[in-house]
């Protein structure tokens, strides 16, 4: 046990040096961070999520199967009163409620190969009578690509 002592107190210790007060009581982890904005620590040769080392340096029990969610919105945040340990369903619909998923859409999605504009040609040609093979074609994707845009299955976002 004392050992395990003495490593919370070098991983806290590790936290406290490697962060800054930030904007509304944040305390934000200034070490590696990846591109998401998520901070990393490795100790020891195990690699770890910094909002997650800070719970487990104070104390809190975060199984292996639970998240440690920010309260905050903000991924980089290690203040252990911002964080709380949650399910994945939890921590995704918190996620969705607070529209923090930066998953893009529509024709800002990477494997976007139509266009708003097109999207809407393509629906106004569906209902003009025009068969969707040849629709498919012309523009060079799967029939059932121009069927699901035509019925608003995908792309639902944009509308005529």
């Amino acid at each position: 046990m004392i050992v395990l002592a003495d490593r919370m107190q070098q991983i806290l210790m590790l936290l406290r040096e490697k962060s800054v007060a930030g904007e509304n009581g944040c305390i934000l982890w200034t070490g590696y961070r990846q591109p998401n904005g998520y901070g990393w620590i490795n100790y020891r040769g195990i690699r770890i999520a910094a909002h997650r080392a800070a719970l487990i340096a104070s104390g809190v029990d975060v199984p292996d199967d639970l998240d440690a969610c920010h309260r905050c919105d903000v991924r980089a945040c290690i203040n252990t009163d911002h964080l709380y340990v949650g399910t994945r369903s939890q921590n995704m619909a918190d996620c969705t409620a607070r529209a923090r998923h930066n998953k893009p859409r529509g024709e800002h999605h990477w494997c976007s190969k139509l266009s708003t504009s097109v999207v809407l040609e393509i629906r106004r040609r569906w209902r003009a009578g025009e068969k969707q093979t040849a629709i498919a074609k012309e523009l060079g994707v799967h029939p059932a690509t121009i069927s699901r845009i035509s019925r608003g299955i995908w792309r639902s976002e944009v509308s005529l």
